[in-house]
């Protein structure tokens, strides 16, 4: 995709103001799809638009779509960082003392997850087309290099490669959409 802008910006301010202007939806669309959440999307993006205005040398932003973008998904992961750090661990003390007392709560709710677990991976794996699946399990339940992979199934290492690649990504599609 090409990304022409109106004019050269000589400035990071000048960068920031006119890439915004256009492609600020575009930005918030990902953003808010990313992060799920609108308040957060328009943090981040304030916070893209903060660091594009302190660029200084916007002769090397040659694709500012891209540049913008970049800067965003950086932005995302620090600000999953923090998250992680700023959550608020509880520990009750009650809780850790009725399982010192039964341990055989904690084999039950570990059971449990296991088998909700597999329940969800066993879903996840009949959606696949048959093939994908084969492959999928193949190389990553039983440790085939794609060439033993290819062998096995009878499709060529490059259709391996392909089918692994798709299966991941339906994969992760439907893990999200639960």
């Amino acid at each position: 995709m090409q990304d022409p802008m109106p004019q050269a910006p000589r400035t990071g301010s000048n960068l920031a103001a006119a890439t915004f202007r256009k492609y600020k939806a575009d930005l918030h669309r990902w953003l808010v799809k990313r992060l799920r959440s609108p308040e957060a999307a328009d943090d981040i993006a304030q916070e893209v638009f903060s660091r594009a205005v302190r660029v200084e040398n916007v002769e090397y932003v040659r694709k500012p779509l891209s540049y913008l973008f970049g800067i965003a998904f950086h932005v995302i992961s620090e600000y999953q960082i923090r998250e992680e750090q700023d959550r608020i661990i509880t520990y009750d003390s009650s809780v850790v003392d009725q399982l010192d007392q039964h341990p055989s709560m904690v084999v039950q709710d570990e059971f449990a997850d296991r088998l909700n677990l597999q329940r969800q991976i066993e879903a996840v794996l009949a959606e696949l087309p048959a093939q994908y699946r084969t492959v999928l399990l193949l190389c990553k339940r039983d440790g085939m290099t794609y060439e033993e992979a290819a062998e096995a199934s009878g499709l060529s290492v490059h259709t391996v490669e392909k089918y692994l690649v798709r299966a991941k990504a339906m994969v992760m599609a439907k893990t999200w959409d639960r």
